[in-house]
């Protein structure tokens, strides 16, 4: 049985804090606070062919794709209750689209219930595995599979992807995979 391995990517670009556009639109192009930039929406489409075909060191197809459900109580990070951002899932449903994982987009827990969801990972997935989170609990679930996972993810990054590889011996080797997809991104 090859390595399981689990790639976290943070959700496309979303609307600035205050100020100008541009600002957060759903998939019908409405304003809308918890989706996607234009940016953002750029990245979703972008990260296609990343996964799909996989040209960069480290990087493979998903067998099984996660993103964070809406959630019913409020989670603050940053000032603002990122329990209700849609971006996670906006961010990898293109991918989930093309690639047609065989059991779809799975969105079984929200921001705030990363033990959980390393949980169910650990032990129903056998594969490749890629989740789309707010960054703040990223580690959260990094860190449930290695101690060698950062403690933070940088704020202003959209652009990366942590990969956890797990070798012969259960344990995982900790990876950061910039995506360079886009025109700002960090180089490959």
């Amino acid at each position: 049985m090859p390595p399981k391995k689990l790639m976290l990517i943070r959700h496309g670009e979303k609307e600035p804090e205050a100020g100008p556009p541009p600002y957060g639109v759903n998939a019908e192009g409405e304003q809308d606070p918890h989706s996607l930039s234009p940016r953002g929406w750029q990245r979703a489409g972008a990260i296609v062919p990343y996964f799909r075909l996989a040209w960069a060191n480290g990087i493979e197809t998903p067998d099984a794709i996660y993103a964070s459900a809406v959630g019913t109580s409020a989670v603050i990070a940053d000032g603002h209750d990122v329990s209700k951002s849609l971006r996670p899932q906006q961010t990898v449903t293109p991918l989930v689209d093309a690639i047609g994982p065989k059991s779809g987009l799975q969105t079984p827990y929200a921001v705030g219930q990363e033990v959980g969801l390393a949980q169910e990972i650990g032990a129903n997935e056998d594969g490749i595995v890629l989740v789309a989170w707010e960054h703040h609990h990223i580690p959260d679930i990094a860190q449930a599979f290695t101690a060698k996972a950062p403690s933070s993810w940088p704020d202003s990054q959209f652009d990366s992807v942590w990969v956890l590889t797990q070798s012969y011996d259960g344990t995982y080797e900790f990876d950061e995979v910039p995506q360079s997809l886009l025109g700002g991104d960090l180089p490959g």
